[in-house]
C-alpha cells in the first residue's frame, strides 16, 4: 500500500481552529456580476458603507460592552467587496490603530478575509492593499471550474460569462496566496461537477470548498445526477492516486452518521455568534439576515452603531440547537450529520418569524452526497487499506445478508444442521440487489456465510461497500484473501485448530448445556484474539445460572490479572467489558436499526425469524417495501424493563423475548438474570481496576438479580398480583 493517509475527505483547517471571532463588514450591496445562484437577490448600486459607520462599529466592538475571543477574522463582503478596496484599506488601518491603543490581542491576532469574483483583482489599488498586509490577508477568488460551468452561472448584468475576464488574474493570485476557491452547484450545472473539480485541481487550485445551494431549486432526478457525478469523481481520484494530494469538501469523513446527544446540543452555523455590519450601520447576526438577501421576511436587526446591540435579540441564537430546530424526520435521520442549513435562509422561508424552523430542500441532495462518500471511503479502504477516520459512527444500521440457508449462526438463534435438507444459496443477482438496497437505505452490509464456505467468492462490486463478513473458522484464512473485514465463528471443537492463529475479533458459540466448558475454552483463546464475543445457544429457564457465574468469575480473575500485568485491555469479552465502555443501551437492533435479507429474497427481523417457519417476512427484495407491524416496539424506549436497568451491554434478543414472553420488547427472566450476573461481575472488575483505569460507565453495587423487581417497585406493583420476586 502506497500510503496510509488521505486529504480528499478531511476537513480543511480553519485559521484560529474555528475559534476566531468573525466580524463581517458589508462594504457595498453592489456587484459587477449577476450570478444566477446568488442568494443576494436585491443588489443595489447606490448602497455602500461610509467610513464613519465602520469607525463607530469598531469602537463599539472594542468597548467593554462586547466579549470577544482572542483572535478575530475581519470578513469583507458585498456584493463585490473589492469595488470598495479603498474603504476596506481605511477600515483595516483604523482597526489596527485602535487595537494597538487598547492593547488588544486583536492587534496581532487577526486575519483579513475577502472572497471576490476576481474581475478587478489585478487593479492597482487592490494590489497595493495586498502588498500592505503581507501574512495577514487571505483572498479567495471564486472560480466555478470549467469555462462552460462558470459562464453558465457567473455572468455580467448583460448575461455575458466572466470566465475569460478572471482567467488572466488567476496566475497572479496563485503567486500571492495558497490557492483555494469556493464552488457552488445548482440544478442546471450538476452535470459539470466532476469535470469542474478536476479542472480546478489541474489549474493548481488544490483546496476546494464546494456545496449545493440550500434554496428550493432542485428538480426530480437531481440527487441521482449529483450522486453519479460524485462517484465518478471518486473513481477518478482513486484511479489516479489523488486522494492524498488534493482537497474537496464534497468528500467529508464526518458526514452521514445519526445525531448523538452532544450534536443535538449544537447547531449548523455561527449566526448570532458572528456579527455583520450593514451599509447603513445596522448590525445583524449574519449577513443573510440583511434585507438584500431576504425575499420573504423583514431584516433581523440586533442593533446599530449608535445604540449598540440589543442582547435580547441575540438570546434566541444562544438557545438554537439541532434538537429544537429539526423535526422528527431530521432528528431520526440515520445520516443526519453533515446535512447543513443556513439559519438566515431558514428564517426567510419559515412559516412564522422564527429561527426554530428548518428548511429541508437539500434532504435528497445530502443523502446522495452521503451515498457517494460511503462509496469513496469503501473503495479507499478496499483498494488501498486506508480506513475512514471520524469521531462519529457511520455503522449505526446493519443489514444482514444470509448467503445460504445453511448459514453460520452468530447470535442466540442456532441454525441446526438437522433442519437443513438442501443448501439454498442466495443468487448473485439477489446479493447485488441487496447491496444496492443497503446503500440506498444506509445500512452497513453484513454477509453471514455458509457453514460449508461455498459463499466465499470475490466480486468486483464488493469494493464499493464496506462489508463485514462472518465465516466459520475453518474458512477464515480463505476469506481473508478476498475480504478486508472478517470475523470467524468458532465452537469448542474448533479451538485446538487455532493455536497458531492471531485473531482480532471472534464469535464463540456455546450451547447452554455446555456452559461448564466456558472458561477452559476462553483460556485457550486468551492471547490469540483481541475480542471474544460469547454467544450462548438454547438459553432457557433450565440454564445453570450459578455455574455460569462461577465460569465468569474465573474469567474475571484472568482478565484482571492480565490487565494488571500489561496495563492495558489486550482482550475484550463482550459480556464483561462492553458494559464498562457504554453510556447507554446497545443491542443488536433487530427490527429497529437492523434487518435481515434471506436466501428466499425476503426480509426478516433477524436470522432467527427467518429460521422459524412460523414467523412472517417483513418485505421482499423485489418491491423493496418493509413493513414491521408495531415497529415502535422494537425501539429501545419501548423496552419497559430496560428503562430501569443499567446493564447496557445486554443483547435483548427480540426473538428470544417473543419466544419466551410473547412480546418482542419484554425479556425473559433468564435473559435478565444472566445479564445481571454479568453486570455484577463487571462491577467487580471495575472496582479491582479503579486505580488503573477510568471507565465510561460507573456501576453501582446492587443485590438485584432481575431488574423487573426495580420496575415493580417504581410502578408500585409490589403489593398486588401474584408475581413472585425473582
Amino acid at each position: 500500500m502506497d500510503t496510509k493517509n488521505y486529504t480528499v475527505g478531511k476537513r480543511m483547517t480553519e485559521w484560529g481552529y474555528g475559534n476566531a471571532q468573525s466580524i463581517t463588514f458589508i462594504v457595498t450591496e453592489d456587484c459587477n456580476l449577476r450570478c444566477k445562484y446568488c442568494y443576494i437577490t436585491h443588489k443595489s448600486s447606490n448602497k455602500k458603507m461610509s467610513f464613519e459607520v465602520a469607525k463607530k462599529f469598531i469602537d463599539y466592538i472594542l468597548s467593554e460592552n462586547i466579549k470577544y475571543q482572542d483572535a478575530v477574522t475581519l470578513d469583507f463582503i458585498g456584493g463585490e467587496p473589492l469595488l470598495e478596496v479603498e474603504l476596506i484599506d481605511k477600515i483595516c488601518d483604523y482597526f489596527k490603530l485602535q487595537t494597538y491603543l487598547k492593547g488588544s490581542s486583536w492587534f496581532w491576532n487577526y486575519r483579513i478575509s475577502i472572497c471576490t469574483n476576481g474581475v478587478n483583482y489585478s487593479n492597482e489599488k487592490v494590489q497595493d492593499f495586498i502588498k500592505k498586509n503581507p501574512g495577514k490577508i487571505g483572498i479567495t477568488i471564486t472560480v466555478d471550474g470549467t469555462k462552460e460551468k462558470h459562464d453558465l452561472q457567473r455572468v455580467f448584468p448583460n448575461g455575458a460569462g466572466s470566465y475569460d475576464i478572471i482567467k488572466p488574474n488567476l496566475e497572479l493570485w496563485k503567486k500571492q496566496f495558497v490557492a483555494t476557491t469556493k464552488v457552488t452547484f445548482a440544478s442546471d450545472d450538476l452535470k459539470f461537477l466532476k469535470d469542474s473539480i478536476i479542472e480546478l485541481w489541474n489549474e493548481g487550485i488544490y483546496d476546494i470548498a464546494a456545496n449545493v445551494v440550500y434554496e428550493d431549486v432542485w428538480k426530480e432526478g437531481d440527487d441521482q445526477i449529483f450522486e453519479d457525478q460524485l462517484k465518478s469523481l471518486a473513481d477518478y481520484i482513486l484511479d489516479h492516486h489523488l486522494f492524498d494530494k488534493y482537497s474537496c469538501t464534497l468528500f467529508d469523513d464526518t458526514i452521514g452518521a445519526p445525531y448523538n446527544n452532544e450534536l443535538l446540543k449544537q447547531t449548523c452555523c455561527g449566526a448570532g455568534k458572528m456579527l455583520a455590519l450593514g451599509v447603513d450601520g445596522k448590525i445583524y447576526p449574519c449577513m443573510r439576515y440583511c434585507a438584500y438577501s431576504l425575499d420573504n421576511k423583514e431584516p433581523y436587526i440586533i442593533g446599530d452603531v449608535d445604540q449598540g446591540i440589543d442582547f435580547d435579540k441575540v438570546r434566541p441564537f444562544e438557545t438554537v440547537t439541532y434538537k429544537l430546530q429539526s423535526d422528527n424526520e431530521c432528528l431520526k435521520c440515520p445520516v443526519a450529520v453533515g446535512c447543513g442549513f443556513c439559519q438566515g435562509f431558514n428564517y426567510d422561508v419559515a412559516d412564522t418569524y422564527t429561527n426554530f424552523q428548518r428548511a429541508k430542500y437539500i434532504c435528497k441532495m445530502h443523502k446522495a452526497r452521503v451515498r457517494a462518500n460511503n462509496y469513496y471511503f469503501s473503495k479507499l479502504y478496499n483498494q488501498y487499506g486506508i480506513e475512514r477516520e471520524s469521531v462519529y459512527s457511520h455503522e449505526s444500521r446493519t443489514m444482514n445478508l444470509l448467503l445460504s440457508n445453511d448459514y453460520v449462526a452468530c447470535c442466540m438463534g442456532e441454525n441446526s444442521n438437522e433442519e437443513i435438507l438442501e443448501e439454498k444459496r442466495m443468487s448473485d443477482e439477489a446479493i447485488f440487489a441487496g447491496l444496492k438496497y443497503a446503500e440506498q437505505h444506509f445500512y452497513k452490509p453484513v454477509f453471514i456465510h455458509s457453514k460449508k464456505g461455498s459463499t466465499i467468492v470475490k466480486h468486483e462490486i464488493y469494493d464499493e461497500f464496506k462489508i463485514l463478513h462472518i465465516v466459520p473458522i475453518e474458512f477464515y484464512e480463505k476469506a481473508k484473501q478476498y475480504y478486508k473485514d472478517v470475523i470467524p465463528v468458532i465452537t469448542s471443537t474448533d479451538v485446538k485448530g487455532i493455536e497458531k492463529m492471531q485473531l482480532d475479533n471472534v464469535i464463540f458459540n456455546i450451547s447452554a448445556d455446555k456452559i461448564s466448558d466456558l472458561y477452559s475454552v476462553i483460556s485457550i483463546l486468551w492471547g490469540k484474539s483481541n475480542r471474544i464475543n460469547i454467544n450462548i445457544f438454547n438459553l432457557d429457564k433450565d440454564f445453570d445460572i450459578e455455574e455460569y457465574k462461577q465460569q465468569l468469575l474465573k474469567l474475571k480473575t484472568l482478565l484482571v490479572k492480565t490487565v494488571n500485568e500489561t496495563k492495558t485491555f489486550n482482550t475484550e469479552i463482550n459480556v464483561l467489558t462492553d458494559i464498562l465502555l457504554l453510556d447507554k443501551h446497545e443491542n443488536c437492533g433487530a427490527g429497529d436499526t437492523s434487518i435481515t435479507l434471506a436466501p428466499d429474497e425476503k426480509f426478516y427481523v433477524c436470522p432467527a425469524f427467518f429460521k422459524d417457519e412460523k414467523e412472517e417476512s417483513i418485505g421482499t427484495l423485489i418491491d423493496g417495501n418493509i413493513l414491521i407491524k408495531n415497529k415502535h416496539l422494537y425501539e429501545q424506549e419501548y423496552f419497559p424493563i430496560c428503562q430501569v436497568c443499567d446493564a447496557y451491554h445486554c443483547s435483548k434478543c427480540v426473538y428470544h423475548n417473543k419466544k419466551h414472553t410473547t412480546e418482542v420488547n419484554v425479556s425473559s427472566a433468564i435473559q435478565c438474570q444472566k445479564t445481571w450476573v454479568e453486570r455484577n461481575i463487571s462491577k467487580m472488575i471495575e472496582d479491582e481496576l479503579e486505580n488503573e483505569f477510568c471507565f465510561a460507565h460507573k456501576l453501582e453495587a446492587s443485590d438485584v438479580k432481575d431488574p423487573i423487581d426495580i420496575l415493580r417497585k417504581n410502578l408500585n406493583n409490589l403489593s398486588i398480583g401474584f408475581y413472585p420476586e425473582q
